[in-house]
């Protein structure tokens, strides 16, 4: 548009700077000094004209934003089950991030669902927010020999009558660190959903002594580290009966405490 606005301007400079010079050449006779000065002072006039308005074309063009689409703002709808674990491996971010950034949440286990959360953009700079202390406290642990410390979680829920589930895979693994939990969480797959309903806590901080889940499996927290990680000790990654430690993320995981 303001190409074609330009184009026609300089169109009508040439055409009648044209003009007037044919004029001039046809009838160099009629012209007297006068004339042809005015002939030149109106040529003038007319190039400032034009020069005034491309400057003002050009002081509009420059005062404008730069055309850019802006990010949309992405929410999400807390849903039934929800953590902020799940959520975040929806999105690819953290659970801290998301945490960080829907600064309405005063604890990252306690969701409303139904309420809104924003998702921060992958290279939005967030303003890090202090964690709620996470009261724990030592549950005994029966053993062969003796009572013990094993972990450190919240004291007693669910059944301590044996392991009803199948030897060598995780969830039996997970059953023997924890023999508290009941044995009606099902497959792995199930355990954080089936364990919230039965009113055990559940959530997305890690926690010495904690399960954690992810997809079909299940492990056993035992540490939490300053880098933002958890080793855990589980069974049947590598095989039936066949129990590895690893460190991985603690985002990675959802927890039963």
């Amino acid at each position: 548009m303001r190409a074609s606005v330009l184009t026609g301007i300089f169109a009508c400079v040439l055409i009648f700077g044209a003009q007037t010079a044919k004029t001039s050449a046809q009838t160099p006779e009629v012209l007297t000094n006068s004339e042809q000065t005015s002939v030149i002072e109106l040529l003038s006039v007319e190039t400032e004209t034009v020069l005034e308005v491309i400057d003002e074309i050009v002081l509009d063009e420059t005062s404008q934003p730069a055309n850019s689409q802006e990010t949309k703002q992405v929410s999400y709808a807390i849903e039934e089950g929800d953590n902020l674990s799940k959520i975040a491996a929806k999105y690819e971010t953290t659970w801290q991030r998301l945490f960080f950034k829907n600064t309405q949440l005063e604890d990252p286990n306690i969701l409303e669902v139904g309420a809104e959360l924003i998702i921060p953009a992958k290279d939005e700079e967030l303003v890090e927010r202090e964690l709620p202390e996470v009261i724990i406290e030592p549950v005994p642990i029966a053993t062969n020999n003796s009572s013990v410390v094993a972990s450190q979680l919240t004291v007693e829920r669910g059944s301590s009558s044996g392991n009803g589930y199948v030897a060598g895979y995780c969830t039996w693994y997970v059953k023997n660190k924890r023999p508290d939990l009941p044995n009606n969480l099902g497959n792995a797959a199930t355990w954080v959903s089936r364990a919230a309903a039965q009113g055990l806590p559940t959530g997305s901080t890690p926690a010495v002594g904690a399960v954690g889940q992810r997809g079909n499996h299940v492990v056993y927290v035992e540490s939490v580290n300053a880098d933002g990680t958890v080793t855990i000790s589980e069974m049947n990654h590598k095989g039936l009966y066949v129990m590895t430690v690893r460190t991985l993320p603690a985002s990675y995981f959802s927890y039963i405490y």
